[in-house]
């Protein structure tokens, strides 16, 4: 499908900061909205690596945006009776139980409370490329942090969830997303790219002053490295992107994912299908798990693998925010107050404390939408 670039009337301070950011000689992006389930912004901009510009169908990595996917392919199961939120997760998993962490409420282990935010061990790219082998090292890691804390699991949610959607239903996540989220709702969204989408997933680059402090603080906890530490370099290229990475690994376009948190924030209902019924919508939304992480420090608050504000994730100011953010600056989520989406992906990863890309355009956004 081949879009027009789109601003509706009364949304151009949107695309004046899109424009500011993302000139034809900056790094591309894309950055879409929609109010109510209609699209009011759909904009591209910016270079590829190479040079040429930024297309409609240009696709990002979006790091940890993929835990949004991620969580709707686990409630669909939770829908259809094959998760229960409320059981133990041993109760699917009974692997999962060595160190005690069994005990821990499946909804809860999607809140990041687990106890095993990383892998005391170095994975290769072949463990990386197996799911299996890779869940099977989650449920063998003791817990090195207190359960039931809330402790960012960066890349070991996603095998968390995958491997409960593989129990529940005999699909990995990425075949789950493609056959049931992204082929139903012709959304351009995949975790395991196959080879056809790879020549149009733009290879990441940072900004030259990127970097993990988890990785880089000499004063960080030690232990930061077990979670961050396990993130290879080479994520940012499409030959990477083929990796079913369903932690961090996704690549997708502003537009599937606003389209994606529109159904979420429209009652489960997208292009007159429905995947979800409000009232599972609503439980996700739910806080499950709030307070600092032992590790970072950071404050934290999830549902059912979404980030809930208030939180230090820029998911814009209102309060019943929900979605997920992800290294480097892409931004993801809804305002159901206002029945609003929104999706920010980008070429260039950035500094957090420094990046005001996302900021700003939900920023413009807000008060675009307060005054409809």
């Amino acid at each position: 499908m081949t879009r027009k670039l789109f601003v509706a009337p009364g949304y151009e301070p949107v695309g004046e900061v899109f424009v500011k950011h993302h000139s034809r000689s900056n790094p591309g992006a894309s950055f879409a909205a929609t109010v109510a389930g209609e699209q009011v912004v759909d904009l591209w901009g910016g270079q590829q690596i190479d040079g040429s510009p930024w297309r409609d169908d240009s696709l990002c990595v979006i790091a940890s945006g993929t835990k949004g996917i991620c969580a709707v392919a686990v409630l669909m199961c939770v829908e259809r009776g094959l998760i229960d939120l409320e059981a133990p997760i041993k109760s699917m998993w009974p692997e999962f139980s060595v160190g005690g962490k069994g005990e821990v409420l499946i909804g809860d282990a999607m809140a990041h409370v687990a106890g095993v935010p990383g892998l005391e061990r170095q994975v290769g790219v072949a463990e990386l490329s197996d799911p299996i082998r890779m869940a099977r090292l989650v449920a063998e890691q003791v817990p090195f942090v207190p359960i039931g804390a809330p402790s960012y699991h960066a890349m070991t949610f996603g095998w968390i969830a995958g491997e409960l959607v593989r129990r529940a239903d005999g699909r990995s996540i990425g075949n789950f997303v493609r056959e049931e989220i992204a082929g139903p709702l012709d959304l351009d969204l995949h975790i395991g790219a196959r080879d056809e989408v790879l020549p149009r997933i733009a290879q990441t680059t940072r900004a030259s002053n990127y970097d993990y402090t988890a990785l880089s603080d000499p004063n960080a906890d030690a232990r930061l490295r077990h979670v961050y530490g396990m993130i290879p370099a080479r994520r940012g290229t499409s030959a990477f992107a083929k990796i079913e990475l369903p932690g961090g690994g996704g690549v997708v376009n502003a537009y599937s994912m606003a389209r994606l948190y529109a159904l979420l924030v429209n009652g489960g209902e997208l292009n007159g299908l429905r995947l979800l019924k409000p009232e599972t919508i609503a439980v996700a939304r739910r806080q499950r798990s709030f307070g600092n992480d032992p590790l970072s420090g950071r404050l934290l608050r999830f549902g059912v693998g979404f980030e809930l504000n208030p939180n230090p994730s820029r998911l814009g100011a209102p309060l019943d925010a929900f979605g997920h953010t992800g290294a480097g600056g892409s931004t993801h989520g809804a305002w159901p107050s206002l029945r609003t989406s929104f999706s920010y992906t980008m070429r260039e990863f950035q500094l957090e404390s420094e990046d005001l890309r996302a900021a700003e355009l939900l920023a413009a956004l807000h008060s675009c939408v307060a005054v409809k």
